[in-house]
């Protein structure tokens, strides 16, 4: 049942089996798996079915240094299907090298094994309706040639791995009759978690604080709880629930909002190919059940242990806005309305500033869309129509091959760091009395060496084959060089902040995501990664959210 808890008198208590805090992938996997034992379940998403100015208020915040990361509103969604409702439905497990434990890479290691995830890997790629969950092209697509590239795969860069890709599905309208008929289930819109009461003696949660307006508190009593609002919120509600445990919940060792991971993400150089119409598996692929799936360039296992790099990927992007290099019509065409559009949006003064500025850039990409003519044109209905109208959405615009100009972009592990964390900023507090965030991430050399590491070998692998050649700008040239000096954004890739571990003192959760020292409450999300892969996180998300429903229901 879906109701609107803003009818829900305060003061009142509800009970139910289990109480999950959060609505987005993790939250309604979770309730998904759990519902079917028969026990109740409560949901609190913390938002309505749309966004609204006061939900992304509640998610402003401090960054330290400013301008070090994103602002804390911007990628996130306070709404029912959090960010399942605009995803780009990427899907990719995580390695089995992402698990062990690497010297090189700091507090690296999970107490779990990817073997042990393994069937909850295929049924979150049947929930995200991803198709089977191979990622191997060699057994996925054997009519075709192994290689992204022929002749470019060596020791150090495999192009066989596959990432898949979902329609993207909306969890919330995708499984909202499911959600609705189920009669042990209450999905309580616009309510917000705003304290974990514990008993006196620390070691148990008695109720859930909620409420839909400041002031107006209902309380949700359930025999055990489970936290799943994001990596962000997630430490914030167990920090801010401190008048039993000062330090916050299940901080004794101060590991709650350490270790905050994301990815280092970016575009480095470009590609020529000798011959970009032969031996060259450039576009999306469907597998036999029409699903889309894409080759990438990984760093293998063998060489990131031999240059004590962490995890790394790679594919080919259109070119970023701004860059006319590219010679494609369609792409300036994307970047024309995108800058124009954008400005427009923001009244004809800044227009008029927008395009003052970039004069030389936007006449340059309107000569390349008019020299291509009507044919750009037939190529924009054509992308419009698979973008926009088929239920299976394809992923993105990619440029011709006849432009041959293939950008590179990266997407490498976080290392984890201690320093690296989320915490609270007492000095400000948002509507329901809350403490607001501040972050105050860090990077260590092991990411910049992964990143010049990936960047070196991609380069000398596709000319030493005589497949092509790879050039570096000397803007790319310098961010090698000092790679800690570009701006950072997460791309809603938030993890880390209650890792997993067999101990205390070691992490904020153990095997089981049960919060170390509470009997009944529970974590579920990126936030219980030790570490962050190359991967996207949302597949990992649900497969450990199904994982913790089968506990669960074992437990109870």
């Amino acid at each position: 049942m879906i109701e609107d808890a803003r009818l829900i008198p305060p003061g009142t208590c509800l009970e139910a089996d289990l109480c999950i805090v959060g609505g987005g992938a993790a939250a309604i996997s979770l309730a998904l798996g759990y519902m079917k034992s028969g026990r109740s379940v409560i949901l609190v998403p913390g938002g309505g079915p749309h966004q609204t100015a006061s939900c992304i208020d509640l998610y402003r915040g401090k960054v330290d240094p400013p301008g070090s990361h994103e602002p804390l509103e911007e990628n996130r969604l306070r709404m029912w299907g959090g960010t399942t409702t605009v995803w780009g439905g990427r899907c990719v497990p995580f390695d089995p090298i992402d698990f062990e434990a690497r010297p090189w890479v700091p507090s690296s290691g999970w107490p779990i094994g990817r073997d042990e995830l393994k069937d909850y890997i295929a049924q979150a790629n049947e929930l995200s309706e991803a198709g089977e969950a191979d990622f191997d092209a060699r057994s996925v697509f054997p009519e075709t040639q192994t290689e992204l590239l022929r002749g470019f795969d060596d020791e150090n860069i495999a192009t066989w791995p596959l990432e898949r890709w979902s329609i993207p599905t909306d969890y919330s309208k995708r499984y909202r009759s499911d959600l609705e008929a189920a009669s042990n289930l209450r999905v309580l819109l616009h309510a917000n978690a705003t304290h974990l009461q514990m008993d006196s003696s620390g070691t148990t949660l008695r109720h859930v604080k909620a409420a839909c307006r400041p002031g107006k508190v209902f309380q949700i009593n359930a025999k055990n709880t489970v936290i799943a609002c994001g990596a962000l919120e997630n430490t914030r509600l167990l920090l801010a629930s401190r008048d039993i445990l000062t330090e916050g919940i299940g901080n004794k060792h101060d590991l709650v909002g350490r270790y905050y991971q994301s990815h280092c993400f970016g575009v480095c150089g470009y590609a020529v190919l000798k011959d970009p119409s032969k031996d060259f598996i450039y576009d999306f692929e469907k597998d036999q059940a029409g699903v889309y799936c894409r080759r990438r360039f990984w760093l293998t296992p063998e060489a990131q242990k031999k240059h004590q790099v962490s995890n790394v990927v790679g594919f080919f992007v259109r070119a970023v806005s701004g860059e006319s290099e590219h010679r494609n019509a369609m792409v300036s065409l994307v970047l024309l309305v995108k800058t124009l559009l954008g400005g427009a949006k923001k009244g004809p003064k800044r227009l008029f500033q927008i395009v003052r500025a970039q004069r030389r850039e936007l006449l340059t990409h309107l000569g390349i869309v008019l020299k291509d003519g009507p044919s750009i044109f037939r190529q924009l209905a054509a992308v419009v129509y698979t973008r926009y109208f088929q239920k299976r959405r394809l992923p993105m615009v990619l440029p011709s091959k006849n432009a041959n100009f293939f950008p590179l972009f990266f997407q490498t592990e976080h290392a984890p760091l201690w320093e690296s964390r989320v915490m609270l900023d007492d000095s400000s507090v948002d509507d329901f009395g809350m403490p607001r965030l501040e972050v105050n991430i860090r990077f260590s050399e092991v990411d910049y060496r992964t990143i010049r590491t990936f960047v070196s070998h991609f380069k000398q692998r596709i000319e030493e084959s005589g497949i092509g050649t790879f050039h570096l700008s000397e803007k790319d040239k310098e961010y090698l060089a000092h790679p800690e000096r570009r701006s950072f954004n997460s791309n809603a890739h938030h993890i880390g902040t209650t890792r997993m571990a067999v101990t205390a003192d070691a992490g904020v959760v153990d095997v089981n995501c049960k919060v170390h020292g509470v009997e009944n409450l529970y974590v579920a999300g990126s936030s219980v990664f030790p570490t962050s892969s190359h991967a996207n996180p949302t597949l990992m998300i649900i497969a450990l959210a199904l994982r913790l429903a089968d506990h669960l229901k074992s437990k109870d």
